[in-house]
């Protein structure tokens, strides 16, 4: 039996997800730690499994997941805090092999994550100043002459308005899921439609200057 077995014979998930500060319900729910949760969408019990999210494992998954640990550190880490009586050997090349591909696969993943984040957040940003474009040119337009306000460029803007209102309405208050969508099939057209308020922002001023 390898250090892996001997560690699931002696602890359940739902054991160390509740050492490790997860409250879980009496039916065996919880939010999950691994994504914005709100309502509980894990089950844990020898292993454990999110509902939403779709990650699971047993009990060496959850804890290098939580520690961003590789399964051979995290077995040790169960064995360390639990005290557990396992003597720990020197693994393979075969296994050590296998857990640098998992400890960059990690990496990657959290890579990735935080380029995601970094991308809702600067994206809420320019929706923010593409609104606020908006709402200027409407009062930049107050008193001028009509073919000024009803211009192409300013019909344009209050077109994509809503748009923009929707996709910030998913980046601030959407679910994870909502997010990922957008960013993987929406996010170079939310690039172009600020990039465009950007431009016919300038053009309606250029026009108001030319005007007054």
């Amino acid at each position: 039996m390898n250090i892996f077995s001997e560690v699931k014979e002696h602890l359940t998930t739902r054991q160390v997800a509740e050492s490790y500060g997860l409250h879980i319900r009496r039916n065996g729910t919880a939010c999950c730690p691994f994504h914005d949760d709100r309502h509980p969408s894990m089950k844990v019990d020898q292993n454990y499994h999110c509902f939403a999210c779709g990650v699971g494992g047993d009990v060496i998954d959850y804890t290098a997941r939580m520690y961003g640990l590789s399964q051979y550190d995290a077995a040790k880490k169960l064995i360390e805090d639990f005290g557990l009586p396992i003597h720990t050997e020197a693994m393979s090349g075969e296994e050590k092999e296998r857990l640098r591909r998992e400890k960059e696969e990690r990496i990657r993943i959290i890579q990735i994550k935080k380029r995601f984040s970094r991308w809702c957040e600067e994206t809420i940003e320019l929706l923010k100043d593409a609104l606020i474009q908006i709402e200027y040119s409407g009062e930049l337009l107050y008193g001028k002459p009509p073919d000024v306000i009803f211009s192409k460029d300013y019909a344009m803007m209050l077109h994509a308005e809503p748009i923009i209102n929707y996709w910030l309405d998913i980046l601030c208050m959407g679910s994870e899921q909502e997010k990922k969508e957008l960013f993987m099939q929406g996010r170079k057209e939310v690039e172009q439609i600020a990039g465009n308020v950007r431009k016919w922002s300038r053009c309606l001023m250029e026009r108001c200057r030319e005007s007054a």
